[in-house]
């Protein structure tokens, strides 16, 4: 499986669910890494056959399934870089077909005597006495795949964007849920092509191979659920019925000791975890144990389908208090973006992102059993308006080296084309050599959104976040200066960043390590003011299979950090909802600035 590896993935641990919620059946096509386990679980296998007729001998015959009477033969097309062999899947799965890869003669010879014989995308001459499904088949990969999307248009209640690899380990659960694959390169080409039908649905999935991808879809008002292959593992489980646990009595510093700290100059503290991808949420079993381990108090930052993926352990120990083992109460979830995906929320049509909100946050509360359990808190990808700046080829960093020259990358890569990389010694251009030596750690590439900032908060998108029922919210305007609350939304309060850096691509403002809690600590500090210190880590970049290796002891130092109140020993950790609170009050008081929104 691809994704995270077989152990930091916890696979074993969700196959063990899977079985538990379903009866289950296999098949596979030779030999599998699960295949003992499935043998010890009563598990029958229908077919273990390697060869692909056989297989479907045995898969058909011991389901009592009567054998398909077309065969189509799918090739990789004549798309530069892209297989398309797995955007065929909707032709094969609605006329229930038969198919086999162009190039397997083997199979061809066993399965097509009984048959008629279809061919797809070929990149050599068609069998003999077959036909041809699309004669008039392109080079390009966005016009065969919006080909294929719209051909089945009937049949279509959403999109999978992604690339080949993405798509074909996604096929049973596209199948499932309806989803037609697109690709392009760059996507957004498919996008682009198939900007009305996308317009109609409020989020779609797959990933994104540039930030432009995010951008062209939120002009759309379309958010995007990122998935990898093999992020989750089982993506059937969300499926299962589940039952949200109910969430212990809150124990909050009440208005008094709020009153206290602000006549005390306390600054609060608590850090938002994004972590809230459907890919992502392997990162929960590393962050649970360093956020019970130090016992901080933080949120966590999700979508819809966090909690349609995860309503177990490590998520539901939120709901549970750290006595019997859980997080609670000091660990708070709250909602981003659109609810069900990430998108640019200033660039999004106003009426598309409170829809697509507002239905959102109705089905979370079917799914969590009430309103009442729905996040109080809304974090924003981008709330502001980009404001373009002056390109900058010289820049400077608060870590070595300090002055580094800025650069425009080559445009990236097509992912995911299903090719074997071909590993020799290559002749390596100038700008390659470069970046390999000593000298490399001098230039940085730009990203897509180096030379933006953000502007006002934006009021419509904030009217929006407060009409469905939210308390509080964060906003990406005025990051990392003195703390700033935005109360000019009746009902609602809404927080700047005190910590964190610009990124130039998604989630944009984070906290790149230690160095930038320790920074923002003392420019706080310094006037003996009371305020807050927030800031967002971008959680895949510190608990994610591997990275969790390479960073893990920097994220417990700085959960520890936190959670011992910094430094200087007073910062006071709190929930972001203490936070918000508090911000409200000292807005109130004067004691910190208003952001006006726009």
């Amino acid at each position: 499986m691809r994704g995270g590896t077989f152990s930091g993935a916890h696979h074993l641990e969700e196959l063990l669910w899977l079985l538990q919620r379903f009866d289950c059946e296999a098949a596979s096509l030779g030999p599998v890494l699960l295949g003992d386990t499935l043998d010890d679980a009563g598990v029958p296998f229908r077919s273990r056959s390697p060869d692909v007729s056989t297989f479907y001998e045995e898969v058909l015959s011991s389901g009592g399934i009567a054998s398909p009477e077309h065969l189509l033969v799918v090739g990789g097309g004549r798309a530069p870089g892209v297989r398309l062999g797995a955007f065929a899947f909707p032709e094969v799965v609605n006329r229930r077909l038969l198919a086999i890869g162009e190039g397997d003669p083997n199979a061809l010879a066993r399965l097509s005597p009984t048959r008629s014989v279809e061919t797809l995308w070929l990149t050599g001459p068609p069998p003999p006495g077959s036909s041809e499904l699309r004669p008039d088949q392109t080079g390009v990969a966005a016009e065969e795949t919006a080909w294929m999307a719209e051909r089945w248009s009937e049949a279509r209640r959403g999109f999978l964007l992604g690339d080949p690899e993405l798509v074909g380990r996604w096929i049973p659960t596209a199948s499932r849920e309806g989803w037609m694959p697109i690709h392009g390169t760059p996507q957004t080409d498919v996008i682009a092509r198939l900007a009305e039908p996308l317009g109609l649905t409020d989020v779609v999935f797959g990933r994104q191979h540039h930030d432009d991808d995010f951008l062209a879809l939120s002009r759309l008002g379309v958010g995007l659920q990122v998935i990898d292959p093999g992020r989750p593992p089982f993506p059937v489980l969300r499926e299962a019925p589940s039952r949200w646990p109910a969430p212990p009595p809150p124990d909050e510093p009440d208005d008094a000791q709020l009153e206290r700290w602000a006549a005390q100059g306390r600054v609060l503290s608590t850090l938002l975890f994004w972590t809230g991808m459907a890919r992502e949420l392997e990162n929960l079993h590393p962050l649970a144990d360093i956020l019970s381990l130090t016992g901080m108090a933080a949120g966590l930052i999700l979508t819809t389908e966090s909690f349609a993926h995860m309503p177990r352990p490590p998520l539901t120990l939120t709901q549970h208090p750290l006595a019997s083992g859980g997080l609670a109460p000091g660990v708070e979830l709250l909602l981003a973006c659109s609810g069900g995906g990430v998108l640019l929320e200033s660039e999004a049509p106003a009426d598309r992102f409170s829809r697509a909100l507002r239905v959102a946050v109705d089905e979370l509360a079917v799914r969590l059993g009430g309103r009442d359990r729905v996040p109080r808190g809304w974090w924003p990808l981008m709330d502001a308006p980009l404001i373009p700046q002056p390109p900058r080829r010289l820049v400077t960093r608060p870590e070595a080296p300090f002055l580094r020259v800025r650069y425009q990358p080559h445009p990236p890569e097509p992912a995911g084309i299903g090719e074997e990389v071909v590993v020799g010694r290559a002749r390596r251009s100038p700008r390659a050599l470069v970046r390999e030596s000593p000298l490399g750690a001098l230039f940085e590439p730009a990203r897509p959104f180096t030379d933006f900032r953000p502007g006002a908060p934006g009021r419509a998108v904030l009217e929006a976040v407060r009409d469905v029922g939210f308390e509080y919210a964060f906003t990406t305007s005025a990051f990392s200066g003195p703390p700033r609350a935005v109360v000019d939304i009746p009902g609602m309060v809404a927080l700047t960043y005190t910590a964190g850096r610009w990124d130039g691509w998604s989630p944009f403002i984070t906290v790149n390590g230690l160095s930038d809690l320790c920074r923002a600590e003392r420019r706080l500090l310094r006037g003996s003011r009371p305020g807050w210190l927030v800031g967002t880590l971008d959680t895949c970049l510190w608990a994610f299979t591997g990275e969790v290796w390479n960073r893990g002891r920097e994220l417990y130092a700085i959960c520890r950090w936190i959670a011992e109140g910094g430094s200087s020993g007073r910062l006071v950790n709190v929930t972001p909802r203490t936070a918000a609170r508090y911000a409200r009050l000292l807005a109130d008081r004067g004691l910190v600035a208003t952001l006006p929104s726009a």
